[in-house]
């Protein structure tokens, strides 16, 4: 008898702590109930908790996950695919410090324009705020050329 065994995708896996879910067998709480039962006999497992809902496997174990996945595969239990790539890292966001305060400045020469203090207030944080964002820059060592 050649019965295909369920696949298993890892979706979730830290060290100590594997979350499996097996798609086909969503809903099937006594399929779910004899995986738990024979992964906790494995050596190297000490917790397992099933969802049937999801159709997902939680196992807390100190086995290493590939040890664990032959076990399952020689117990009939369930054949482990290889997980999709995980993502990279997440991008990191970096802001320059001087658009930063360009916006600050920005913001408080509207703050001033709004309390009717246009000249020098406004305007000159309008010009520090505009040097700082890049807008154009004034080069003092051209002067004259």
């Amino acid at each position: 008898m050649n019965m295909e065994l369920p696949a298993a995708q890892i979706a979730h896996a830290m060290p100590g702590r594997t979350r499996l879910r097996l798609p086909d067998r969503r809903g099937d709480a006594d399929f779910l109930a004899s995986v738990a039962s024979g992964l906790a006999s494995l050596p190297g497992v000490f917790d397992v908790e099933t969802r049937p809902l999801t159709g997902s496997v939680l196992i807390a174990h100190f086995s290493p996950l590939d040890e664990l996945a032959d076990a399952a595969r020689n117990a009939g239990l369930f054949d482990l695919r290889s997980a999709p790539a995980a993502p990279g890292p997440e991008p990191k966001v970096e802001f320059d410090p001087k658009l930063v305060v360009a916006l600050a400045l920005a913001g408080l020469a509207l703050w001033q324009m709004s309390r009717e203090k246009i000249v020098p207030p406004a305007l000159t944080l309008l010009w520090y705020a505009s040097n700082l964002g890049g807008l154009w820059r004034y080069d003092a060592t051209t002067d004259g050329e």
